[in-house]
C-alpha cells in the first residue's frame, strides 16, 4: 500500500512538474567564456607573481571558446596557426577581434616560453582585449537582433 501511494505522488508530481529532474542549463560558448574570464579576473593570479599561470588560464579559455564556436581546433595548435585561421574565418568580420586576440596569444607565448615579466598595463590590457574578442565574435541571437530593429523602427 505504501509503495502505490508512493508511486501515485511520483506521477502526480511529475505531471505538475514535467520531469523528476531539471535539465541543466547549457550556456552558449560566449557565455562560458565570459564566465570563466570573469572567474580569473577575480581571482588576479597575475597580482601574485603568478603571471604564466594567468596566461595559461585565459588563453586556455580563449581556445576552448575558438573551438567551440568557430569550430577550430585551436587546443592542438600554435598561437600563430590560431591567428591565422581565426583571420581567414568568414564569421569574424571585425580586424580588431583578431588584433586583440593576436596581442593576448603573442604575449601569453612570450610570457609561458621566453619567461618575459610583462607589465602590470599588459597583464589588464591581455585581460581586457579576451573579454573584447569573445564579446566581438559572440554568436548573435536573432531574438535579440529582432528586437533592436523593432527599437530601431520605433524611434
Amino acid at each position: 500500500v505504501l509503495l502505490v501511494a508512493l508511486i501515485i505522488i511520483m506521477v502526480m508530481r511529475k505531471k505538475n512538474k514535467g520531469y523528476f529532474f531539471t535539465p541543466p542549463v547549457v550556456l552558449p560558448p560566449h557565455a562560458r567564456a565570459l564566465k570563466e574570464l570573469d572567474k580569473i579576473k577575480q581571482s588576479k593570479i597575475w597580482q601574485q607573481n603568478r603571471e604564466k599561470e594567468f596566461y595559461t588560464s585565459v588563453t586556455d579559455v580563449l581556445r576552448k571558446y575558438i573551438l567551440e564556436r568557430f569550430n577550430i581546433n585551436a587546443l592542438e595548435m600554435t598561437s600563430s596557426e590560431i591567428i591565422d585561421k581565426v583571420k581567414n574565418n568568414s564569421q569574424i568580420e571585425s580586424d580588431s577581434a583578431v588584433d586583440n586576440l593576436q596581442q593576448v596569444l603573442q604575449l601569453a607565448d612570450m610570457v609561458k616560453f621566453a619567461k618575459q615579466k610583462p607589465l602590470q598595463d599588459e597583464n589588464d590590457l591581455s585581460l581586457m582585449n579576451a573579454f573584447f574578442f569573445v564579446t566581438q565574435t559572440k554568436e548573435v541571437d536573432l531574438s535579440e537582433e529582432e528586437g533592436k530593429e523593432e527599437n530601431e523602427k520605433n524611434s
